[in-house]
């Protein structure tokens, strides 16, 4: 295992008390237990590129077996969850701090969703079963980090490369694909690795195998990624994109999208994909059935797809069309249009919507009869209202 001749122990996070306490407990005697994966390729990241990634979860790679890890987490006084013990995997919970804790494993055999899997106690065969070099660093406690498989070179120059055989990765998950992407967007600096890339478009068609909630997820995290301008219209020209969106209507509504919304500081996945999708109510709900989105996330898309009238930007008709169509469309229409500058966005978020204040109640009181007739005055009443900017007149 090769010792990368960089140290980060001064980071703030490993210095946190849950943390040290259950590194402690997994490293006595002859024990060891490391800090892996994105938690290490985040804090590289920070450092060498001056990134401000935020550390999130934390996983721990043991070289104990799961259950010698729950008996010392437990002696301890620590909670312990058996998260996915069948696979190596607990959890140890320490107030709000959950750390997941896995043991070092070589795969025997997988059939592209679940891998067979035997413990180990070699670094290095661990790494080899991950997906990318970058993901594939160990960090101890002191800050000291691991680095049995290039990873800490591919870090520096930018560069998501798969461990070993791309395919053979692709064929192991064929959520790869995505990640190859996700991450390669990411992280920013540096191209797309042509070795990789090809593996993910030979293998495209893998895609439909996974759920539509798996698909969401890195779709989502595409969607909000630094590079996104850039990686979007590289998945539309290697045909992966279609897989993933088989409606999809074009990037150039999203390209412009984005470019106004960055000025704003925003990043709203859902209004992004939008901007992908047709403005066809059948075709949008056909996509979110087959990604499984959640009921918001559908009505959301298909509001965006309503006609919105074009007008003069007044505080009048501002205030006229938040009441028509929401804040959420409005600021959606807004930023897709070019029309919005920060004094506007902060002016809607502010905003009270008014309610109308007629209701059948009111109207009954005066004499009227509930039927048509009455829905009707209470429809004219409204229009009124609306016409003298939401001030109700004396009727």
């Amino acid at each position: 295992m090769n010792n990368v001749p960089l140290n980060i122990g001064a980071a703030d996070w490993l210095k946190n008390d849950a943390l040290i306490e259950v590194m402690n407990v997994l490293n006595e005697g002859d024990a060891c237990a490391r800090i892996v994966g994105g938690t290490v390729r985040d804090a590289l990241l920070n450092i060498y590129w001056n990134r401000s990634k935020k550390i999130g979860d934390i996983d721990i790679a043991s070289t104990l077996k799961p259950e010698e890890n729950m008996k010392r987490l437990k002696q301890a006084g620590i909670d312990v969850i058996p998260t996915g013990l069948k696979h190596g995997t607990i959890t140890a919970v320490i107030g709000k701090k959950h750390f997941e804790i896995t043991t070092l494993r070589r795969d025997i055999d997988t059939d592209g969703r679940h891998a067979i899997v035997e413990y180990t106690d070699d670094w290095t065969e661990d790494a080899k079963r991950r997906d990318f070099t970058i993901n594939a660093l160990y960090l101890d406690l002191d800050g000291t980090v691991y680095d049995p498989l290039g990873g800490f070179a591919d870090l520096k120059s930018a560069k998501v490369r798969f461990i070993g055989d791309a395919r053979a990765r692709i064929k192991e998950d064929a959520l790869r694909i995505l990640r190859f992407f996700r991450f390669s967007s990411d992280i920013e600096v540096g191209g797309v690795d042509e070795t990789g890339m090809l593996a993910c478009v030979e293998l495209k068609e893998m895609i439909h195998g996974l759920s539509g909630e798996r698909i969401w997820q890195e779709l989502k995290k595409i969607l909000r990624s630094k590079r996104v301008m850039q990686v979007i219209p590289v998945l539309a020209a290697i045909g992966i994109l279609r897989e993933v969106i088989p409606q999809y209507d074009g990037y150039d509504r999203m390209l412009k999208f984005i470019k106004h919304e960055k000025k704003l500081k925003r990043k709203d996945p859902v209004a992004r994909l939008g901007c992908l999708l047709p403005k066809d109510d059948d075709k949008i709900i056909e996509f979110s059935k087959s990604l499984k989105l959640a009921n918001k996330e559908r009505n959301r898309l298909l509001a965006f797809a309503l006609p919105y009238p074009k007008h003069d930007l007044t505080a009048k008709t501002l205030r006229r069309v938040l009441y028509n169509h929401g804040k959420d469309v409005v600021i959606f229409n807004l930023i897709a249009n070019g029309e919005m500058d920060q004094k506007t966005l902060s002016f809607i978020e502010n905003y009270q919507i008014p309610e109308m204040p007629f209701k059948g109640a009111d109207l009954i009181a005066e004499g009227w009869s509930a039927g048509p007739e009455m829905g009707a005055e209470l429809k004219r009443r409204e229009a009124e209202w609306i016409a003298n900017d939401f001030e109700v007149l004396i009727h």
